[in-house]
């Protein structure tokens, strides 16, 4: 026990101050939800998927998907009803796989600040099912609709406990009590400190307004200014062009005829801030060419996790290619792995075919890696 003696003139007056904690806890589970025979679903005709869950405490986990004739267009709904009492559905994004892996975002809902807690287990695709069947080629592979969801359950309270409370404390005293629970508040440094820019914040600013550049990125249809001293920081080959006794040099301008221009710009911005925006499986695809020709490892790394982690039976074969051609050995590691996991829907479907034309010979070691592997546990 502590006590406090101070000096106070004027009246007394009693301060009750209690501070609580609560925490909820949540769950986040993602699926992939695979509807066959896609065309011929009958109206409110439900394609159900079942989940169990590795734990006991948190149950299984029920996906169903349907459509409403409430129109020509015909409404998809997707179902997600978990089996535990104490889970809730409090956000869900779902995405579409088109027919290269590439990700579509096609519904999303979120009560977590939602006061009314509105239900949310019924959520409708932003697609109808006659745009899914109109663009059937890139939907719909062999009939079959695929959809990423990603989904966050609420458990309940896991915590509740009342952790401070002041009884009857002077009027006088309350400043110091404040003072006493924030110590460092009065000057508030962290609060001004998040309005300040970054100095990644900084070097973008000076990208957008092209402030003092030296130097150009020339496409085949755009140029791009830039600055000498940044672009040899961040990538060895800009370095040796433009130090050495190179023709970028002199000219003040550098050719970049093998990439697009939406993937220079990508490319610049990431050397100037370190971040990618609005990555996709085609301009992931992009930019790992550019950071392995330039060398900026980081942006390689980030675009390849980015492939590993998005990669489907129908894409397998282009990334098996890619990491071939860049003699990348852990991404092409990677993708055998997930190969020889889906080796009958890989082997089997198309893109695997026109790899077999391309690189028989990279198709075929491939194959032979399901035995080799075999004989090596044995």
């Amino acid at each position: 026990v502590r006590c406090k003696i101070w000096r106070g003139e004027g009246n007394v007056q009693e301060v009750n101050e209690i501070a609580a904690r609560t925490r909820i806890g949540i769950v986040e589970i993602s699926f992939l939800h695979l509807t066959e025979s896609f065309s011929k679903l009958e109206p409110n005709e439900k394609k159900t998927l079942q989940l169990r869950s590795p734990s006991k405490k948190h149950g299984a986990l029920t996906s169903s998907l349907y459509f409403i004739k409430d129109s020509s267009e015909g409404k998809v709904m997707v179902e997600i009803t978990p089996s535990a009492k104490n889970q809730i559905l409090a956000k869900c994004k779902l995405f579409l796989l088109d027919r290269s892996g590439k990700k579509i975002e096609c519904g999303e809902a979120d009560n977590r600040l939602d006061a009314t807690r509105k239900e949310i287990q019924n959520l409708p695709l932003s697609l109808t099912r006659q745009a899914i069947l109109n663009g059937k080629s890139d939907y719909l592979p062999e009939d079959n609709l695929s959809l990423s969801c990603e989904c966050v359950f609420s458990t309940g309270v896991e915590y509740a406990k009342i952790e401070r409370t002041l009884y009857g404390k002077p009027f006088v005293a309350c400043s110091q009590i404040s003072n006493d629970v924030q110590s460092k508040g009065i000057y508030n440094a962290a609060q001004k400190l998040s309005v300040c820019p970054s100095a990644l914040d900084d070097l973008k600013a000076i990208y957008n307004n092209q402030l003092l550049t030296d130097v150009e990125l020339k496409t085949k249809t755009k140029s791009f200014p830039a600055h000498k001293i940044w672009l040899c920081a961040r990538s060895p080959v800009f370095k040796t062009m433009l130090t050495s006794d190179m023709r970028e040099k002199n000219s003040n301008h550098i050719p970049i005829d093998d990439l697009e221009d939406d993937t220079v710009q990508q490319l610049l911005l990431f050397l100037y801030t370190d971040k990618l925006e609005k990555l996709c499986w085609e301009s992931a695809i992009k930019l790992y060419y550019a950071g392995d020709k330039y060398q900026v490892e980081k942006l390689k790394v980030i675009c390849s996790s980015f492939l590993v982690d998005n990669v489907s039976t129908l894409s397998a074969s282009e990334l098996l290619l890619l990491a071939d051609t860049h003699s990348d050995s852990d991404l092409k590691e990677a993708v055998e792995d997930f190969i020889l996991k889906h080796e009958e829907q890989v082997f089997g479907s198309k893109e695997w075919e026109k790899l077999t034309e391309v690189n028989s010979q990279l198709a075929s070691k491939t194959m032979l890696l399901k035995y080799k592997r075999k004989l090596m546990v044995s």
